[in-house]
């Protein structure tokens, strides 16, 4: 049986090895992603790599797409002073 018109079948779900599609997680702590975006573009600014490579290893726990958006808005906004 087929349908027409906007629907669609659901995606399939995540392989064992993450790829695929899969529901959203758990939210990200917001408030502790934004703290760490902010490490993260005072370090750039400041050339601390040792730094920049420890708090974006802390981001990958708690943030998620929006926080990674953030952060590439956020080093952009330097790109044009």
């Amino acid at each position: 049986m087929t349908t027409t018109g906007p629907h669609r079948a659901a995606p399939p779900a995540a392989g064992p090895d993450g790829h695929g599609w899969a529901p959203p997680g758990p939210a990200a702590a917001p408030c502790e992603a934004a703290r760490l975006i902010e490490h993260i573009v005072a370090a750039v600014r400041a050339g601390d790599d040792p730094a920049i490579r420890t708090l974006l290893y802390q981001l990958a726990d708690v943030g998620d797409t929006e926080a990674l958006l953030l952060l590439h808005r956020r080093l952009n906004e330097d790109l044009h002073r």
